[in-house]
């Protein structure tokens, strides 16, 4: 029997299944309530045991990635928080059972965060669901999760990030998730690991049972339920070829990139974090593409000070070790709802009061003490400046002038600085599509931003699934702009690069060569992958595919073609 999915991380897996179902509201109706004073008492003694549990998931820290200790500490911190606990003991109040209180905690604060706009931030209501159920758990006298055997492939509707975290890679081969997105903390944890992983997978546990074998398939998005022994022996040979291609990969991770006919490119990382570069320099990087600071903004109580900042962006630098280090600076507004910044929610907010907008606006609480940061953090790499969301070039020019007027400010102090840093745009607006030609002149590189490019161009929320058929890099008017604008950038003499979500697919990488890409900038795990097609191509050869796939009228045509020429190079 086969299913289907979505994939989040590709591969193969092969192995047993193990359901992880949580029954909390069965064991809570069994659960016999006491006086105030109980419940409160076992309240603290869950509180106690949860905290516990935690620490003891940090004790072996250097078993743990930077990802997955930075979500337990923040698991901690959120089973501390005041207004939490206060909730909680409130409700007990309110003649509630412990358990009971917990959950009206936990759905209150979802609430909370369900308001928010932001995909990221909303995301982050699983993490309070973590918590609590940690709660329930201790308050129900529940055993903790385990996993039993090896070659694991783990289904559940949704995973909680600090049991994820706890998971073995020499067990778990793969994940399978009846809900998720890429943005969760469960599968970034999951992406950490090297899970093969999968979303949006409905398994009935009438259909297949614990320790029957299965076989995911996330390069198709197929799952086979109790394969035959001829699907066993067939994918068994794939996954000993998947194993043979990342190590045959891993041994080139250090080696430039570089095309049949000698051109070399540059493929960097996507970052979210300082930590993120553990697994970006591990899959050979040649630098950082794009690091988006908003989310030092975002997983901040407060506005993180000159300071706070200053150490992000050195670490960040110093990885990358000399290589190229792209910093943006912070691109956020009414759609991402940070409580402490007093932002008004926008009726649109992809069309309002956000990025290079919101920080000009706020020069000396946001902007200034962030370029000052950048600026001083430069002494330690090869960092540079862009700015996103630009539409005109005045936005440009104002962004610059600022810079000037804190170098000097900088020098009178005499502390260093990169003196000759390069301050580029995100070029992810039509408006500044239509003008490249005028900011190539005067910003010293670009970086295509695909994800929004794509959105105003096709005049489309990308998170809008009735729309989303006409969501695609492959249209014909998003492809015209993406080819200008490398165009304009060539011209002048400027880096061009891109670090939207094309950068890493492989129907596009011919394309974009073809076009005169220098810079690919993608999430870590598609390096390796990203660079070997790269040193497949002439770009040469490419130019005549690319006037082909010009030359048509639809997306699914270019998308047709695109594909077939993929499959008739990599076999």
């Amino acid at each position: 029997m086969h299913k289907t999915g979505n994939v989040v991380v590709e591969g193969v897996a092969i192995g047993k299944i193990q359901f992880l179902n949580a029954d909390y509201e069965e064991q809570i109706k069994r659960y016999m309530t006491g006086t105030e004073e109980e419940e409160k008492k076992r309240y603290q003694e869950a509180h106690t045991l949860a905290k516990d549990d935690l620490d003891s998931l940090l004790e072996d820290r250097d078993s743990l990635s930077e990802n997955e200790a930075e979500i337990i500490e923040a698991h901690q911190l959120m089973i501390d928080d005041i207004t939490f606990e206060d909730a909680i003991l409130g409700y007990i109040e309110q003649k509630m059972s412990a358990p009971s209180a917990v959950l009206k905690a936990v759905d209150d604060f979802k609430a909370m965060f369900e308001e928010i706009d932001d995909e990221y931030l909303r995301e982050r209501q699983k993490d309070i669901v973590d918590v609590g159920n940690r709660l329930l758990r201790k308050l129900l006298h529940m055993k903790e999760f385990s996993v039993v055997g090896a070659d694991v492939i783990l289904c559940a509707k949704d995973i909680e990030p600090s049991i994820m975290a706890g998971l073995s890679e020499k067990q778990v081969k793969a994940i399978l998730l009846g809900s998720g997105s890429k943005t969760s903390h469960t599968v970034i944890i999951a992406k950490a690991k090297g899970f093969v992983t999968m979303v949006g997978v409905e398994l009935d546990e009438t259909e297949i049972a614990d320790g029957d074998d299965i076989i995911v398939d996330a390069v198709k998005g197929e799952i086979i339920l109790k394969p035959s022994e001829e699907e066993l022996s067939r994918y068994k040979e794939q996954v000993q070829k998947q194993e043979e291609q990342r190590k045959y990969l891993m041994g080139k991770a250090k080696q430039p990139a570089v095309t049949t006919d000698g051109k070399e490119i540059l493929v960097s990382a996507n970052i979210s974090r300082p930590t993120d570069m553990e697994k970006a320099v591990e899959y050979g990087c040649h630098g950082v593409g794009l690091y988006r600071t908003e989310f030092l903004f975002m997983e901040s109580a407060q506005l993180p000070d000159e300071e706070k900042q200053v150490a992000a962006y050195r670490s960040v630098a110093e990885q990358a070790g000399g290589n190229l280090c792209v910093i943006r600076t912070l691109d956020i507004g009414g759609d991402k709802e940070i409580p402490y910044m007093g932002l008004e929610k926008d009726e649109n907010p992809f069309l309002g009061y956000r990025a290079i907008r919101l920080c000009l606006d706020r020069k000396e609480d946001i902007y200034k003490p962030q370029l000052r940061a950048l600026l001083r953090a430069s002494a330690y790499g090869n960092i540079r400046i862009m700015i996103p969301l630009v539409t005109c070039i005045d936005e440009l020019r104002e962004a610059k002038a600022l810079i000037e007027e804190i170098k000097a400010e900088l020098d009178e102090k005499n502390i260093a600085y990169k003196k000759d840093i390069q301050v580029g745009i995100m070029v992810e607006t039509a408006a500044a599509s239509l003008i490249a030609d005028i900011f190539a002149k005067e910003a010293d590189f670009f970086s295509i931003g695909t994800n929004d490019l794509t959105q105003y161009t096709m005049s489309v929320d990308r998170g809008n699934k009735k729309v989303s058929y006409l969501y695609s890099t492959f249209n014909p008017a998003v492809l015209r702009s993406i080819r200008h604008i490398i165009a304009c950038g060539r011209e002048a003499g400027i880096m061009v690069g891109m670090c939207g979500e094309a950068a890493s697919d492989p129907m596009m990488i011919p394309l974009l060569l073809a076009f005169g890409l220098n810079e690919f900038s993608m999430s870590a795990s598609a390096i390796l992958r990203a660079r070997k097609m790269v040193t497949e191509y002439s770009v040469e050869e490419l130019q005549a595919v690319a006037d082909k796939a010009m030359s048509f009228a639809t997306t699914a045509e270019v998308e047709d073609y695109m594909r077939k020429f993929v499959e008739k190079i990599t076999g």
